[in-house]
């Protein structure tokens, strides 16, 4: 049986601890707690901060550059253009090696004792304490600094190790190098000389024997000899060209042929032509007259006179024309072969030439390998020269002083007065703890006044938001808060929810009709508005799809459903009747093979879609404005699916499915 038990607050009659007087405020234990920690601490601290030597600091700056490139000439360092060239941090740190070395600071420091500017005590470890070196960032400077309390020390010393390390660096410089270059500098002079002789001796060699090229084949005596053996063979050419004519002409002459010369063949042409025609015209009048008509008759008798004076012609012609043509073509050819029998004197003599020639541009050739020989000793000595002063300076950078260390006037630490104050803060901190760690180590237990309650053998229950409560004992015969219904009590709707890929087996399996079908569900529609659709309710170019009365709704044309219409022309290809809708739906569901397909209806696509909208976080008061009408019944039982911690509009969530997206 329950059991409830409940102490009395306590009343004014009942005095309590806080209505006892205690003592004044500046006698409190805090306050003298907080006071001895805070005052402590506070002088510790600024006796530490104030005890403190000053330290100053001297700096100088050196630039570092990267070896020049062999073929770059030497300039002038200009540290504000060196300063903004590329950063080279291996010379960098090159520098900085070079510079912290132990030699270089005990020299350093025997240069100071000898110039009286050094304290009694000091050791090279003490100076490598003090000197630091540190690369300027995004430049190729170092910085070399030294810290200390010694205000009169610190300049002097940063300048002389300055000067020491350039000392040292210039005679290192010659002492691994010096001698190599010198001799090899001395070697290349010779040689250069050597090839400004040699090069002289070549000149005189070629003007001496016309050598204008070093091409064999560009030459005078072999490019007249080339000319010579061309013009020989266009010359042996035209002679047999003036042969074949010859033979041809004496060929024609022997058979009878008239030849005459080219310009008499259009006279000779012309009278063969007349002569044929009178020769026509004498036979047809022999065929119609007889032979003493033709003489009696003048107009007749003519004819046969004309045509002898015409033959008379063409024999003149002929004749004389043969003698012309032949003479013509045996001088051609006489000249033809005088012409090749010329220029075969001329080559033979130029041969001549050529051999003696060839045995000087032999001797040339050996004069041009000897020079190129020398150039390659010249250039390989060179590059000896460029490797060594190359090496010099990877190993020496080239530095610059660009500022050298001045007296230090005032110290860069320690900062007295801000640490002052931190010293104080943290006292302040320290006597705040103190105080709390000592009410926290003394600190007794003391009753509650407040109400107890003590419930036995009850539990009790809240909803997900914590404003109901549902208790029952644990005895089922006497509960204590009956009627009291749980929010997640709702039954779900009994309509099956297809994922994903079940849709898109639906649409891989379905044909053109059932897929518009399928897609106007997932939209919004409902199977009494699909039955009713025609090409009016759709508008491809604004991509809306508008719903049939009396549930006007202006609802977004998904993509591929816009594909889709497309392919049947922009009408949808809808059911007559839902029945019709529900059984196209059935049989595509047993075509993809999904699981219990006697459960794939057209209410099961619509509540699919429901549940994608409400997961979005939509409204149940925007859920109309998409997907039409839905019982109040309904409502109440999709209410559940609706996130605690979303709030969304039509305007913020999409209302496309997935599965019709592009």
């Amino acid at each position: 049986m329950a059991e409830i038990e409940l102490n009395r607050l306590p009343g004014p009659d009942r005095p309590t601890a806080e209505t006892q007087p205690g003592p004044a405020w500046y006698q409190s234990r805090r306050l003298i707690i907080f006071t001895l920690v805070t005052t402590v601490t506070l002088v510790i601290g600024l006796l530490v901060v104030f005890l403190r030597p000053p330290i100053y600091q001297a700096s100088a700056s050196l630039l570092t550059k990267a070896p020049k490139a062999a073929d770059q000439a030497e300039t002038l360092i200009d540290p504000n253009r060196a300063m903004t060239a590329p950063v080279d941090p291996q010379h960098v740190a090159i520098q900085r090696v070079l510079l912290t070395a132990q030699p270089l600071l005990v020299e350093t420091l025997e240069r100071l004792e000898r110039d009286a500017l050094l304290p009694e005590g000091i050791t090279p470890a003490d100076i490598k304490s003090i000197l630091s070196v540190e690369p300027v960032p995004d430049t190729n400077l170092v910085a070399l600094r030294a810290e200390g309390s010694d205000q009169e020390l610190l300049a002097p010393l940063v300048n002389t190790w300055i000067d020491v390390y350039m000392e040292n660096r210039i005679r290192q410089i010659q002492q691994t190098t010096g001698v190599t270059l010198d001799a090899l500098r001395a070697q290349l002079a010779a040689l250069e000389t050597k090839i400004a002789e040699k090069r002289h001796q070549l000149d005189e060699f070629r003007r001496r024997y016309d050598i204008a090229s070093l091409e064999r084949s560009e030459n005078d005596v072999l490019s007249r000899l080339r000319g010579l053996n061309e013009s020989l063979n266009k010359a042996s050419e035209e002679a047999v060209l003036a042969k074949t004519r010859l033979e041809a002409i004496k060929q024609s002459i022997a058979e009878g042929k008239p030849v005459v010369p080219e310009s008499d063949e259009r006279v000779l042409a012309v009278l063969v032509e007349q002569a044929q025609r009178l020769r026509e015209q004498l036979t047809e009048l022999e065929q119609r007259f007889t032979p003493d008509y033709i003489r009696l008759n003048p107009q007749y008798r003519k004819i046969p006179k004309q045509l002898k004076e015409v033959e008379a012609k063409i024999d003149s012609l002929t004749g004389s024309g043969r003698k012309v043509v032949l003479t013509r073509a045996e001088r051609d050819y006489a000249s033809a072969r005088q012409a090749v029998e010329e220029i075969r004197r001329q080559l033979d003599e130029q041969k001549i030439l050529a051999t003696e020639f060839s045995t000087r541009f032999a001797e040339h050739e050996a004069l041009v390998k000897e020079l190129e020989q020398m150039e390659e000793n010249q250039r390989e000595l060179q590059n000896r020269l460029t490797r060594l002063e190359v090496k010099q300076s990877e190993d020496y950078p080239q530095v610059e002083v660009v500022e050298r260390a001045y007296f230090p006037e005032h110290p860069i630490r320690p900062h007295y007065w801000r640490d002052a104050l931190w010293v104080l803060a943290a006292s302040l901190g320290l006597g705040l703890v103190a105080v709390w760690l000592a009410e926290f180590l003394t600190r007794q237990e003391k009753a509650s006044p407040e109400t107890r309650l003590t419930l036995s053998g009850i539990h009790v229950y809240a909803n997900s938001k914590g404003q109901e409560v549902l208790a029952h004992a644990e005895t089922p015969q006497q509960p204590i808060l009956e009627n009291q219904p749980s929010p997640n009590a709702l039954e779900s709707p009994d309509l099956r929810e297809l994922s994903r890929k079940d849709i898109e087996k639906l649409l891989d399996s379905a044909d053109l009709r059932t897929r518009q079908s399928i897609a106007l569900l997932l939209c919004g529609l409902t199977a009494d508005e699909i039955t009713r659709l025609d090409a009016s309710h759709f508008d491809l170019n604004q991509e809306i799809i508008f719903s049939p009365p009396p549930h006007r709704r202006k609802l977004p044309l998904a993509p591929r459903l816009k594909t889709w219409m497309a392919a049947s022309g922009g009408a949808p290809l809808v059911p007559t009747s839902e029945e019709e809708l529900a059984k196209t739906i059935y049989l595509t569901a047993i075509e993809a093979g999904l699981p219990d397909p006697e459960m794939v209806s057209p209410e099961t696509l619509r509540h699919t879609y429901l549940l994608y909208l409400l997961r979005q976080g939509l409204k149940l008061v925007d859920l109309e404005k998409v997907v039409g009408p839905i019982p109040l019944e309904d409502l109440t039982k999709y209410r559940r699916y609706i996130p605690e911690d979303k709030d969304a509009s039509t305007s913020t969530i999409a209302l496309v499915h997935p599965c019709l997206q592009d």
